[in-house]
């Protein structure tokens, strides 16, 4: 991926947020992997297409170790913008059971009797000028995973299922590669859902402030609520450690790894540069004066 592509890739949210290379990466990848450079671009152009905001949950970028990375949109999205669309004209969806006796039932919400075991979901859509109504049936088989949500929840998870999957074939102009984590295998139980807020430090700044301070001697992980001598070296140096913002951040990072290196007795550059300048400085005043004298 050239850096031109990446620089290039751009989208103003009509919030007047930016949403680039850098606020994806440092703000808005879920998991514990690295997005590559192509999935982020990805989910910028998608973002672009679809007009979705990252920053209030309305799409996410989820990554997990070295797999490909799943891009899936909020739980409202898709009821959202349906109501929205003026062909519109309501839906009704529910559970697919079946009885000991081998009966099927197809009911509305997410009721299932005792005695019924949980087989599937439905949804139809009516879409004006339509003469049937869109109709999704979903097998629970096909979708049902160890999540908890799943195992608590499973009505209400192969319904949503069903309702995404129907509103989709039905308004694809909307929703087309838009998908639900509900679709999605090896997702998160849960997704965050407060929204972004770019203005403080991100969890990779937030790890590298707090190993290198380990490191130097500030902070113990085996105390994890003790940060008074990382509090204190903020402090210090005009920093307040709860309220870092990106860019104070990467300073401290900068500071704490110069004081590190300080301590172990490694000779910093930016200190030999400036010592290296000031015997350039004396050498050129001595030479002046002997000129003067001569």
């Amino acid at each position: 991926m050239t850096s031109t592509a990446l620089m290039n890739a751009s989208y103003t949210l009509d919030s007047g947020q930016k949403l680039n290379y850098e606020t994806v990466k440092n703000y808005l990848v879920s998991g514990d992997g690295n997005a590559t450079d192509q999935e982020i671009l990805l989910f910028i152009e998608l973002c672009k297409a679809q007009r979705l905001n990252p920053f209030i949950r309305e799409a996410y970028l989820i990554k997990f170790g070295k797999k490909q990375a799943n891009i899936v949109v909020g739980k409202d999205v898709f009821v959202k913008r349906a109501h929205k669309n003026p062909r519109y004209e309501g839906m009704r969806s529910g559970i697919v059971t079946i009885t000991k006796d081998g009966d099927v039932n197809e009911r509305e919400g997410t009721l299932k009797l005792p005695g019924e075991t949980l087989i599937g979901g439905w949804c139809e859509v009516y879409v004006r000028d339509h003469k049937f109504p869109i109709r999704s049936t979903v097998s629970l088989e096909e979708y049902s995973k160890e999540q908890a949500t799943w195992r608590t929840m499973p009505c209400v998870m192969i319904r949503k299922c069903a309702l995404v999957t129907a509103l989709r074939e039905a308004f694809p102009e909307d929703l087309a590669g838009l998908y639900d984590v509900s679709e999605m295998d090896r997702m998160p139980d849960k997704l965050p859902e407060k929204e972004v807020d770019t203005k403080g430090i991100t969890p990779q700044q937030r790890g590298m402030i707090m190993g290198i301070a380990e490191d130097a001697g500030l902070y113990d992980t085996s105390n994890v609520k003790d940060v008074t001598k990382l509090t204190e070296f903020c402090d210090s140096n005009g920093y307040d450690l709860v309220n870092l913002t990106y860019d104070e951040g990467n300073e401290v990072i900068k500071l704490l790894s110069d004081y590190n290196k300080r301590k172990k007795g490694v000779v910093i550059d930016v200190d030999a540069t400036e010592v290296n300048d000031a015997e350039e400085q004396k050498e050129e005043a001595e030479q002046i004066s002997m000129d003067e004298v001569k």
